[in-house]
């Protein structure tokens, strides 16, 4: 009989902890919100683009978020078998037949607030993967910046001038109203002539005939005079 008891009393922790563990499991996935990648974005060990990237997630991916840090900036999910944060600006949720960003609507989507703790978050999720060994090299910032830094917002659209002509083409000339004449001094008055020593002389203006003999004049013939006959 007393060995019956020893042996239950030694199978209650075990199995309290595994009841412990369904039940942390079960109440998390109570309280997750689908939700759905709008870019690619990496998947972080942290609240900040300081702590490990182990994963990409493409647009359209689904996911759990679980909630978000203060502000909304970066939200702790579940990608597939993997546990990290996100920035909220990339997340999108459906309420009420609308898609809105998390980062921006969280309030009214009403995700809930969670803190992260450095050691208990990693421990959980993180034995055994590279950067959990090297916990003591982000506990100096964990401790400047429990709720992380901000993520970086997207920088403006760049506005530039318009491109300027190239040097060959030339703005055209402004051009004077239409019906508009130039000023008179620079035509003659109309029904004068210039003087008539700007006219050569002569009637016709041809130049005298010293090519050809004149047809009024016959010249003398040049033949010899003819022989008297014997």
């Amino acid at each position: 009989m007393s060995d019956h008891r020893s042996s239950t009393t030694s199978i209650s922790p075990a199995v309290a902890a595994l009841a412990t563990l369904v039940l942390s499991a079960w109440v998390q996935a109570a309280f997750a919100t689908p939700a759905q990648v709008m870019a690619t974005v990496h998947l972080r060990a942290g609240p900040a683009t300081d702590y490990p990237a182990f994963a990409v997630l493409g647009p359209g991916t689904p996911l759990e978020v679980y909630g978000c840090e203060e502000n909304y900036e970066w939200c702790d999910v579940q990608a597939g078998p993997n546990r990290g944060w996100v920035d909220g600006a990339y997340l999108q949720m459906s309420s009420g037949g609308q898609s809105m960003i998390v980062a921006d609507s969280g309030v009214v989507l009403a995700v809930p607030i969670v803190t992260f703790v450095l050691d208990t978050y990693w421990g959980s999720y993180y034995r055994g993967r590279p950067w959990y060994a090297r916990r003591a090299h982000y506990y100096p910032y964990y401790r400047r910046y429990p709720h992380g830094r901000p993520p970086p917002r997207p920088r403006p659209p760049v506005v530039r001038p318009p491109p300027r002509p190239s040097p060959g083409i030339r703005p055209p000339r402004p051009q004077p109203p239409v019906g508009t004449r130039p000023p008179g001094g620079t035509r003659p008055p109309v029904g004068t002539r210039p003087p008539g020593g700007s006219r050569p002389p002569g009637g016709g203006g041809r130049p005298p005939n010293t090519g050809r003999p004149d047809a009024g004049n016959p010249q003398p013939s040049t033949r010899p005079a003819p022989q008297p006959t014997q």
